[in-house]
């Protein structure tokens, strides 16, 4: 074996010495990360960590299974087909139909803490005149459209009450 040859498995080693190093690292991240996913999956199974608290502590209700928040809505509202359940935070109320509302996300709501801040309005067509701005609502119903909007036509609402602080 010539020096040039050596110099060349020597440098070749040193790299791929180099190399491993940030491999390890990565892989123990991915691990950790997969320890800790399972350990909040594993909690959140057994029921002790249902609800996320908000920014100023207050905790969140949970969202049923299988519920949408309004953001979820917001690309294709009309791709919604079959009963759907939704929860949102009732941000207006139309002045000319009181049954006529419109919900923003909740999370964004909380957040924003001002509820004109929304990037989009679901309205939401319901059989009750008795909600209020702030008022957080699971409501359940199916997408629908008429001459003038889309809108969500609820067939049963629960009203969780005001997020305003």
């Amino acid at each position: 074996m010539n020096t040039q040859d050596d110099a060349s498995s020597v440098k070749t080693a040193a790299a791929a010495r180099r190399n491993r190093k940030p491999l390890w690292v990565f892989l123990a991240i991915v691990g950790g990360g997969l320890a800790i996913g399972g350990t909040l999956r594993a909690v959140e199974a057994a029921g002790q960590a249902k609800a996320l608290p908000d920014l100023l502590g207050k905790a969140q209700p949970a969202v049923p299974a299988g519920a949408l928040q309004v953001k979820d809505l917001e690309s294709d509202p009309k791709g919604f087909k079959g009963s759907i359940l939704v929860r949102g935070v009732v941000a207006k109320v139309s002045p000319q139909d009181p049954k006529l509302v419109g919900l923003i996300d909740s999370r964004e709501a909380r957040v924003c803490r001002d509820l004109n801040c929304a990037n989009y309005y679901l309205p939401t067509r319901v059989d009750r005149t008795d909600l209020r701005p702030w008022d957080e609502v699971d409501v359940r119903g199916t997408m629908t459209e008429d001459a003038r909007m889309v809108y969500l036509k609820t067939d049963k609402i629960v009203n969780l009450g005001s997020i305003k602080k």
